[in-house]
């Protein structure tokens, strides 16, 4: 084959090759190392700054600037780990979570990752899967989301687990499956026929609105972290009373069926943090003491059709170390799992 031959043959095929119509990725294999300091280090950084690389990343990804954006995932990875866990909440809520989800949403995590950030992800992994760590769990989650590609990463019984602040990032990002069971609760409820005087008038659809709206959540987690810390105002104390014959209303008009789909919504971790603070002691008024006195007998029932919800609602009335609970094998386990998990809690916070 002469020389021009050859050259027309190559030429062919590269033609071949390239498509002219659509769009093709930008494939920029991993190098070989990232660089990341794998040891506890010190370092400033902002992030602005982190910001600024993420989006140069996205907007132009290069070789240069793909490992500057990994350098700033691998800081923020390490931000979540050595971040403090009552503080997560409000962290995510601001500027980092901003920045997460921008990495979530980049170019970034769809690269094969270099193999020291493999390294970095498996002892993430490793860390999250070792007994005792639930209460760094989300700490976990938050650092190890950015290395995974989407839909790879799972938590077990995430809508349980996560809290809401985290969870539709969660779904959207790793679990995309859940999004309808996640949005779509509400239409479930209606009043119980057996349920004794109501609590509340906001029942139903118009309490689960409350559920749904961020700012009404974050005000209610306040409420309970403040209770929680330090004595309340009568007007914050009638404010939370109000949260709780609210939630309390809706585990006793809730579907049957729908207990559990129930407990997975927000109303059932704005539940859980209203029995670890201990909301249960306070009795305001004649209302919250005739819900103690009537609750009590259908609570007893464990073999109601309705006794998880009777449960639930009685348990925001009362102090807990009085509750003890006979025959738990007929209560489902996704209940009498929750329970166990707030009653060891406690018991930690009590050490």
């Amino acid at each position: 084959m002469g020389l021009r031959s050859w050259i027309r043959q190559r030429l062919n095929g590269d033609l071949h090759r390239i498509d002219l119509v659509a769009p093709g990725p930008v494939e920029i294999p991993p190098p070989a190392r990232a660089g990341l300091q794998l040891d506890p280090v010190a370092a400033p950084w902002s992030v602005a700054r982190l910001t600024d690389l993420l989006r140069e990343a996205e907007h132009q990804p290069t070789v240069t600037t793909l490992q500057a954006a990994r350098l700033a995932r691998h800081r923020l990875s390490r931000f979540w780990l050595d971040a403090p866990v009552d503080q997560l909440e409000a962290l995510y809520q601001g500027e980092l979570g901003t920045l997460q989800r921008l990495l979530l949403q980049g170019p970034l995590v769809q690269q094969d990752l270099a193999g020291d950030e493999q390294r970095w992800r498996d002892q993430l992994a490793r860390g999250m899967a070792q007994p005792g760590e639930q209460v760094r769990q989300i700490s976990w989650v938050l650092a190890l989301m950015p290395y995974t590609r989407p839909g790879v990463l799972k938590v077990s019984q995430p809508l349980q687990v996560l809290p809401d602040w985290l969870l539709g990032d969660y779904v959207a990002y790793c679990a995309p499956e859940l999004e309808e069971q996640l949005n779509q609760p509400a239409g479930l409820l209606k009043a119980g026929t057996d349920a004794p005087e109501p609590l509340t008038q906001r029942r139903g659809e118009q309490a689960m609105a409350w559920f749904r709206d961020a700012e009404v959540l974050a005000r209610m987690r306040a409420l309970i972290r403040q209770y929680k810390e330090t004595p309340l105002d009568q007007e914050t104390l009638d404010e939370l009373c109000g949260l709780r014959r609210v939630v309390a209303q809706l585990w006793l008009d809730v579907e049957v069926a729908q207990l559990q789909t129930l407990h997975q919504t927000a109303v059932g971790a704005i539940t859980r943090a209203l029995l670890l603070a201990g909301f249960g002691d306070e009795l305001l008024d004649a209302t919250d003491e005739r819900a103690r006195r009537e609750l009590l007998p259908m609570a007893r029932d464990l073999s109601h059709p309705r006794a998880a919800g009777h449960l639930l609602a009685l348990l925001l009335f009362v102090p807990l170390e009085s509750v003890t609970v006979e025959s738990a094998n007929q209560l489902p386990d996704w209940l009498t799992r929750d329970l166990r998990e707030i009653a060891a809690q406690l018991s930690a916070e009590q050490v």
